[in-house]
């Protein structure tokens, strides 16, 4: 039986606004400063956390002003995408049925809690638990991001739903043994979805409910 789920946050309970190859091409300008293109270009594939990561570790830990300035403008980059916006119309209404349910709500994001608290600043009205970035040395999709949202919401693997919009938080509830729902936001397919082996597949937060009335 489900008695937790675990949400990401941008493009599943808020509209995604940042536009990832423009942080990306600021985040490398920020690189640039600290080493050449051959070290970028070996970080292209990975996402923009691990580039900054791999940069660092190019720079063998020794210069701690690059993470730093990477971070902070990462952090005023999706600050700036997140001014004006709002949770999506529905994502009040479903979480407080999740609680009307006695469902424990988490979060796990990649984002910075401070862009969390400028979309959605009554959050704490309504999970239990907020895990970014900063709170975990491996984010998610390594199953470090997920295992320290469960232990904080006190709900086991098995007992466990996450929900995202991305292959990420799919691959993070699989790491653990736990179930998964991905939502389809228009930027990836329901067959991709089907490939990382999704449980379900909905258009939505609000297919939350109905996985959760089949489930009892």
């Amino acid at each position: 039986m489900i008695k937790g789920v675990i949400f990401d946050f941008d493009g599943t309970l808020t509209e995604l606004t940042i536009d990832f190859p423009l942080v990306r091409g600021e985040i490398e300008k920020v690189a640039r400063r600290y080493v050449g293109d051959d070290e970028i270009k070996a970080q292209e594939g990975q996402y923009i956390l691990e580039m900054i990561n791999g940069v660092e570790e190019k720079l063998g830990g020794l210069v701690p002003d690059f993470k730093r300035e990477a971070f902070e403008e990462l952090r005023r980059l999706e600050l700036m995408a997140s001014e004006g916006k709002d949770v999506f119309p529905y994502t009040r209404e479903v979480l407080t049925k999740l609680k009307d349910k006695g469902i424990r709500v988490g979060i796990f994001t990649r984002t910075h809690l401070d862009v969390v608290l400028q979309v959605f600043p009554d959050i704490g009205d309504f999970v239990e638990a907020i895990v970014t970035r900063d709170d975990v040395k491996k984010v998610k999709p390594h199953p470090d991001h997920a295992c320290e949202v469960l232990r904080l919401i006190g709900v086991r693997p098995e007992e466990a739903l996450f929900v995202g919009d991305h292959p990420t938080d799919i691959q993070s509830g699989l790491a653990v043994s736990a179930k998964s729902a991905a939502v389809l936001t228009g930027r990836i397919t329901r067959e991709t979805f089907e490939d990382v082996g999704a449980t379900y597949i909905l258009n939505d937060v609000r297919g939350i409910l109905n996985v959760l009335d089949k489930d009892r």
